[in-house]
């Protein structure tokens, strides 16, 4: 995985632009509707597009709304273009459980695998029917 020390402005300003650019072509969206909708200029968007200007969190809100796009959802693309990897929640999205239990294992540092290796025990050992139908 990259670090933010290995990255500089101009290379987060491009991704950024990038996505947006893709946002907007994916939404079928010209330029010029997403900055009427946004209250900004044409001119602004494309140099932020083409990764030459930095836009500020206030412009990137109105460019999201513009695009019906969560602000969340373009950080998250922005994290993964940088090389931030799959999120941990995307786990959760295994259908094994198995598999979900080995990746989220993987994240954990010994002294908390070693807690949730205790725990699970504890959960497993038969303590009588928690339900009296049983």
């Amino acid at each position: 995985m990259t670090f933010a020390s290995s990255e500089n402005a101009q290379q987060v300003r491009s991704a950024l632009g990038a996505i947006l650019r893709r946002l907007r072509d994916a939404k079928g969206r010209s330029l010029l509707e997403v900055a009427r909708a946004a209250a900004i200029s044409p001119g602004f968007i494309s140099e932020v597009e083409r990764g030459r200007k930095d836009i500020s969190t206030e412009k990137l809100l109105q460019v999201c709304r513009s695009l019906e796009v969560p602000i969340g959802d373009v950080f998250l693309q922005l994290a993964q273009e940088l090389g931030a990897g799959e999120p941990v929640w995307a786990v959760a999205m295994e259908a094994d459980p198995r598999a979900q239990l080995k990746r989220m294992s993987e994240t954990l540092d010994k002294d908390s695998l070693r807690a949730v290796a205790r725990f699970s025990s504890f959960l497993s050992q038969d303590r009588g029917s928690a339900n009296p139908a049983d």
